[in-house]
Parts: structure tokens; C-alpha cells; sequence
């Protein structure tokens, strides 16, 4: 079902995201939760999954939907993000 629906959505997984991915991702989760305890905030709401993601697409060039773009814009400034 899996297969089907990617190829139906013309998704491509990168079923290997490799070590540069890991370490850019802790780098960004790290930051993360640094700013939310400079602000006083209670613990972190994210997880490093949604940074994995982020520095999937950053390191790939790829663009990321997402609907938490200030999240995303403040981990990879770099990184596209299509609004709608």
C-alpha cells in the first residue's frame, strides 16, 4: 500500500538518511531547547523526529510543507518553505 501510494503522490523516500542528517538535526534540536529555556518555557514540545525532517530537506535542497513554519524557519533558515 505503501509503495502504491508513493508512487501515486510522486513522494520519493530517502530510506537512508545518513550521519550528517543525525548530527545537523541535533544541532538544530539543541538550539531548540536552549531558546525555549531562555524564554522560560516549559520543556520542549518537539521531538527530534521533526528535526530530522527539517535537516532532511535542508541538506537535500528539497522544499518542506509544513503547517508549523516557525518552527521550521527558525531551525533552517535556509530552507524553503511554500506558503499557500
Amino acid at each position: 500500500m505503501l509503495d502504491g501510494f508513493f508512487h501515486a503522490t510522486a513522494i520519493r523516500v530517502d530510506w537512508e538518511a545518513g550521519e550528517q542528517i543525525w548530527r545537523v538535526a541535533g544541532r538544530a534540536f539543541q538550539s531548540y531547547v536552549e531558546r525555549r529555556k531562555r524564554c522560560k518555557e516549559e520543556l520542549p514540545r518537539r521531538n527530534l523526529a521533526d528535526f530530522l525532517i527539517g535537516a532532511h530537506a535542508a541538506l537535500h535542497r528539497y522544499s518542506l510543507m509544513t503547517l508549523d513554519q516557525r518552527l521550521y524557519r527558525a531551525a533552517f533558515p535556509k530552507l524553503e518553505i511554500p506558503t499557500f
